[in-house]
């Protein structure tokens, strides 16, 4: 398995934490945040820097409360064991992408989470069913709630 940069991981968080037609959040929200949660200024720069990977190592305390700004495990932003978490954000933005408001999976028990492999298949399929269909109405109502 080949290691995914940080500065992918990173992008991904961003890329999870807006609506499908809303906009990313900015560098200089996730530093100011970040700033709370140190109790210390950090830079948007440092910020635009991992986006970017133009970063030297960065500090581990940074990487944890970008993490936690973003409600991500610590280890998501760690130099290994990231791997089932990256899947479940992908899974998450491929869903997202796609429209999809629903996804039953019958052969998992009631309280069951779909499983890394089962995820990892999910996603082609999820993405080429937005390249097939375009792009998804912004406001459409689950015809289920009305």
């Amino acid at each position: 398995m080949t290691g995914v940069p940080l500065s992918v991981r990173v992008n991904r968080l961003f890329s999870l934490a807006h609506d499908l037609d809303g906009p990313e959040p900015g560098e200089d929200t996730v530093a100011a945040e970040v700033s709370r949660i140190l109790g210390r200024p950090v830079e948007p720069a440092v910020i635009e820097s991992l986006r970017s990977g133009d970063h030297h190592t960065p500090e581990p305390d940074v990487l944890r409360a970008v993490a936690q700004h973003f409600h991500a495990p610590e280890q998501y932003l760690a130099a290994d064991g990231y791997h089932d978490y990256d899947t479940l954000v992908r899974f998450k933005i491929a869903v997202r992408e796609a429209g999809v408001r629903h996804l039953s999976m019958r052969s998992l028990d009631a309280g069951a989470e779909p499983t890394t492999a089962e995820m990892e298949s999910l996603i082609p399929l999820l993405e080429n069913l937005r390249r097939t269909h375009g792009p998804v109405p912004a406001a459409a109502p689950d015809p289920r709630q009305t």
